[in-house]
């Protein structure tokens, strides 16, 4: 049973979606139901879960074990928004960004983020500063720890969204060196900004589109690796952005849940632009935001019928 703003928000998109239709025609995928209401606990759910993140800047003063990977408090997004709230946003983006390429298994939570930050429990905390100083120094911890990082129950898993990406030293190394440079190659995450604003603008959606150019030579960060971390360092309010559109340019599962919703099976043809306009149109019916679109769109298509709670 659905209560309160819960059973509110299921009433309202379900009626955006009628809205959205009435408009532009059925939804072939929703026809059914059971699928139109799976499709909205989708939505709902992905709203939660932005809500959980943006609740941390109204929570008291944060323990500053949750930026000890040594610890088993540490939790890198709530320990960005320590760092922020100290005044270190360059210092809060690098342990988001770490937070974001790892990712929180399921089983393993945030292991896998711990022991490459924090030398396995065994040296040095690569925060920002540190890895600035002594990059060559992280890039040897890691070659040594080669063997630890292929045997899983060692070094912790990848998130689902991260499950492809590689645990070779050599990767890891340039996943981080390049995100270094991008980081700090303009003078840290409110200069680059800066920039973006002079160059578009101060509206977030379009600064956003700016800065997910920009990432382009951040290794190992294809399209939804870029839209994680700046949805992320959006929620987190360590950058004045908020996703422009759904981004189906490189996207597997959400944009087989899109043909499924618009016409109904996965394997319909549109290119991925096309079906991103259609997708970005109906969030002006449903004004979830780009976010809740493409991450409610692709758990849904994994069991479009009966409600199944995913984690990223």
């Amino acid at each position: 049973m659905r209560h309160g703003i819960h059973r509110k928000r299921h009433a309202a998109l379900m009626a955006g979606l009628a809205t959205y239709e009435a408009a532009n025609g059925a939804l072939l995928g929703i026809v059914n139901p059971a699928a139109r209401s799976t499709l909205v606990e989708q939505m709902v759910s992905s709203l939660r879960r932005i809500e959980y993140v943006r609740a941390f800047r109204q929570r008291p003063v944060m323990s500053p074990s949750r930026v000890d990977p040594h610890s088993d408090l540490f939790d890198p997004l709530k320990g960005a928004y320590y760092l922020d709230s100290r005044g270190e946003r360059d210092e809060a983006v690098w342990i988001a960004f770490i937070g974001t390429h790892f990712g929180k298994h399921s089983e393993d939570g945030w292991k896998l983020a711990a022991n490459v930050m924090g030398s396995f429990g065994r040296g040095p905390v690569w925060t920002l500063a540190e890895y600035s100083a002594r990059t060559a120094a992280f890039e040897a911890m890691l070659a040594s720890h080669q063997a630890d990082l292929d045997a899983k129950a060692i070094s912790g898993r990848f998130s689902n969204h991260r499950q492809y990406q590689s645990k070779g030293a050599g990767v890891i190394s340039n996943v981080f060196a390049t995100f270094h440079e991008w980081l700090t190659g303009p003078g840290g995450i409110n200069a680059r900004v800066r920039r973006v604003h002079n160059a578009v603008g101060q509206q977030p959606t379009a600064v956003f589109a700016q800065l997910y150019r920009s990432m382009k030579d951040v290794y190992g960060f294809g399209r939804l690796g870029k839209f994680d971390f700046l949805t992320m360092i959006g929620k987190l309010d360590l950058a004045p952005i908020e996703a422009d559109s759904v981004h189906f340019v490189g996207a597997t599962g959400p944009l087989s849940g899109a043909k499924l919703l618009l016409f109904g099976a996965t394997n319909a043809q549109g290119t991925p632009k096309q079906i991103e306009r259609i997708v970005d149109d109906l969030d002006n019916y449903l004004q979830v935001g780009k976010q809740v679109l493409e991450d409610s769109l692709c758990n849904w298509q994994k069991s479009p019928t009966n409600f199944v709670y995913f984690r990223g």
